[in-house]
Parts: C-alpha cells; structure tokens; sequence
C-alpha cells in the first residue's frame, strides 16, 4: 500500500498537468490555462527538480494552444530564474500557498497578451481568464493541503 502511494505521488503532478492541457474548453479553461497552476506549484512552491522538465513542457504546449512564439515559456523561464538566483523572493513565493505570487505571475503574462491584442474584449478575456486561474489555483491549494 505504501508503494502505491508513493507511485501515485511521483506520477500525480505529471498527470494532472497533461490532464487540465487536454481539458482545455472555451469558457473554464480557455486554451488549457489551468496547465499554469501545477507547474507554478511544483516549480515554486513544493519545488520538485525532476518537474522541471515537465513544467517548461507544459509552458511549451501552453504557448501552442495560445498560438504564441514561446511567450508562457520565457516568462516561466525568466520567473524560475529569478526565483532561483534572488534569495529574498523565495519567501514571498511560500506565502499563502504561492497565491500572490502566482496572481502576480499570471497577471503579467495574460494582460501583456490582452493589451498587445489591442482591443477591449481581449482585455476582458484577459481579466476573465485571470479570475479563473485564480479560483482553480485556491481550489488547488485546498486540495493539496
């Protein structure tokens, strides 16, 4: 029984992360947004060094679904990397769960994405798409702990 769960928990985050990526639906999660929240939570907050791979992956197949050049991709990179080389973020980053941390993190990225569309329904989408990530977020959170 130990082994079973040991196995599930090593699997659990590579699972879920292709799983919210293939559940990706135009109203509650609009081009597999929810693909963020895994890989912010393994990658910043229970940081796990074999997800690494998987998170830049899962930020990959984000950029496809978005139709972006490698947009979610730089900005995990960049964040990872400033996570990792300022020593005074990491405990921003474990308040909360990570959950401002990650409202800043996703709000950078889709209202650069909204205001370069340059229209007021992108900004919407945008804003919509933000409450939504911020919910499921939450609900991850409530769910781990």
């Amino acid at each position: 029984m130990q082994t079973l769960k040991q196995i599930l928990n090593i699997i659990f985050p590579f699972a879920i992360t292709i799983l919210l990526w293939r559940m990706s639906a135009p109203v509650w999660n609009p081009c597999g947004i929810l693909v963020m929240v895994p890989v912010f939570y393994y990658s910043f907050v229970r940081p796990r060094s074999e997800f690494l791979p998987m998170a830049i992956i899962g930020s990959l197949i984000l950029d496809y679904n978005f139709d972006t050049m490698l947009f979610w991709t730089i900005l995990f990179c960049a964040a990872y990397a400033a996570h990792y080389f300022q020593t005074a973020l990491r405990g921003a980053v474990q308040r909360a769960g990570g959950f401002w941390a990650f409202s800043a993190f996703m709000c950078f990225g889709l209202f650069s994405l909204g205001i370069s569309a340059g229209s007021l329904q992108s900004i919407g989408t945008a804003a919509w798409t933000l409450m939504l990530t911020m919910a499921g977020y939450c609900i991850w959170i409530r769910i781990i702990k």
